[in-house]
């Protein structure tokens, strides 16, 4: 996708989506929703997403982790799925609530873990299943950084692993070494070290070498990267991408900071211009490795889930923050 056509598909969907959500969503949550639009191959269809947002509503409480600014940013990455919005839901609420049945949390983190999961139950339940005993091997060793927010990555990375146990050791040694190099420890690096693993659970030095090689590349370029930058960087460096995708991203970053929507929220195009590489990558198969491409998308929506909810976090405590001021 050429930088104008990503530009004019921000510009096409985000007054839309500002016209549906303006009096309830904060800023960043409708350049998020914009982002996955912007980076889908289906239209926009407003009409579908409102009827997707009404019954997340009608099949969750008034305190549900559904509700609130995440609501919004949920029914955008059902309405990526195929089906109808009740179908679509529905799948969310079983896989859901299977995920709680393994031990998981009721929290938003666990709705954005079940979006991971596939429609056909017996599968779905294999899948959480794994994305249960590796969360739980990370949590042996990361007792206070690994909570909630460790649920989709561990239901993505969880897919293939034979040996969670393993796998975790492996989180770990990632974790130690890029901290050696400089990165900032905290959840981020955390998630980091996970996708660092993703395509071969093997601890690989050259691989947080060559994170902290693109780190100092980004920095160069002019390109300010941030911690929550962290879990993409690794997906990059499990990628290898060659300088073709790196200039790319670049170029896609500088062309969505020029615009006015990403006037305040710069490290926002950075994260959509990684996105925006990675899902051409998956079309041609020329930057990444032709067996991660088909995961890509995965790949994209745990990062969306993730990103989002942070946004919305933050979001909230801002407002808690403004409202105990006033």
């Amino acid at each position: 996708m050429e930088n104008a056509e990503l530009k004019g598909r921000f510009e096409e969907v985000y007054p839309k989506l500002q016209n549906l959500f303006s009096w309830t969503v904060d800023k960043r949550i409708l350049l998020s929703m914009a982002g996955a639009y912007a980076l889908a191959d289906r239209p926009f269809d407003g009409r579908r997403l409102m009827e997707i947002s009404d019954e997340l509503k009608r099949r969750s409480g008034w305190f549900s982790p559904v509700r609130g600014q995440i609501h919004p940013m949920l029914a955008t990455l059902l309405d990526n799925q195929e089906g109808t919005p009740d179908s679509v839901v529905n799948d969310l609420m079983e896989n859901q609530e299977m995920l709680r049945g393994l031990g998981f949390r009721n929290t938003i983190h666990s709705y954005l873990a079940a979006i991971l999961l596939p429609r056909e139950e017996s599968e779905a339940r294999r899948r959480a299943v794994a994305g249960k005993l590796l969360y739980d091997e990370m949590k042996r060793r990361h007792r206070f950084l690994t909570s909630d927010d460790d649920y989709a990555f561990a239901v993505l990375l969880g897919e293939e692993c034979s040996n969670p146990e393993a796998l975790a050791e492996v989180m770990k040694d990632y974790y130690t070494e890029l901290r050696s190099l400089g990165f900032r420890a905290g959840n981020e690096l955390q998630w980091m070290s996970q996708t660092l693993t993703y395509g071969s659970a093997t601890f690989d030095r050259k691989r947080a070498e060559e994170a902290a090689d693109l780190r100092e590349r980004f920095k160069q370029a002019g390109v300010k990267l941030k911690p929550l930058h962290y879990p993409m960087l690794g997906f990059l460096a499990a990628f290898h991408v060659e300088q073709s995708a790196f200039d790319r991203i670049v170029s896609a970053t500088r062309s969505l900071s020029e615009m006015k929507l990403f006037r305040w929220y710069r490290e926002m195009a950075f994260s959509f211009g990684i996105q925006a590489v990675l899902k051409e990558a998956a079309g041609t198969g020329n930057a990444v490795d032709i067996g991660m491409a088909a995961s890509i998308e995965q790949i994209l929506r745990a990062q969306q889930a993730a990103m989002t909810a942070g946004v919305a976090a933050s979001a909230a405590a801002a407002s808690s923050s403004s409202n105990g001021s006033s």
